[in-house]
């Protein structure tokens, strides 16, 4: 349910893809045991009208983890449909977009400062909490929704980064 401006307007939804989401979607080996679930997720979300933005380190963790599969097969297959995927992306033919953003000094403190999760890079290392994959999603979600009108939110998998995927 989205939330509402202050002039009583619903503000727009926008759901910040995970790593542990879109390796679903990808249909990744191993990793893809909720990929019917997600898929029918996304497509309600996508009824809803929630905007879907695809955070960078997204990119980058997806992208190890397809170049991490065993077999020589469906490591091929599978980078093939991740290169499709991540053209569709530049081409703005996906049902996400892009959060095009600079890594700047502000983000890289932002980074450093955990985000809106109340704890620094070091605390979350200690508690073994967020890495920094996921803290930059964080950062990269906080410095959205600064920016924007919306109700800006992170769709996760995992229990832990659900902690902080809406803001507080």
């Amino acid at each position: 349910m989205s939330r509402q401006h202050r002039s009583g307007l619903r503000l727009p939804v926008v759901d910040f893809l995970d790593t542990s989401v879109f390796v679903e979607i990808l249909d990744v080996p191993h990793m893809n045991d909720h990929r019917a679930g997600v898929l029918a997720e996304m497509d309600d979300r996508l009824r809803k009208k929630i905007r879907f933005v695809l955070p960078t380190a997204t990119v980058v963790e997806t992208g190890n983890h397809v170049f991490q599969i065993k077999d020589g097969t469906a490591r091929r297959t599978c980078a093939g449909i991740f290169l499709n995927m991540l053209r569709k992306t530049a081409a703005g033919e996906a049902p996400w977009v892009l959060h095009e953003r600079t890594w700047d000094g502000a983000f890289l403190a932002s980074l450093c400062d955990g985000g809106t999760t109340g704890m620094d890079l070091a605390e979350h290392a200690v508690r073994q909490q967020l890495g920094t994959g996921d803290l930059s999603i964080v950062a990269e979600r906080d410095l959205y929704a600064a920016r924007a009108q919306a109700e800006v939110r992170i769709w996760t998998l995992e229990a832990t980064m659900g902690t902080w995927a809406e803001l507080p």
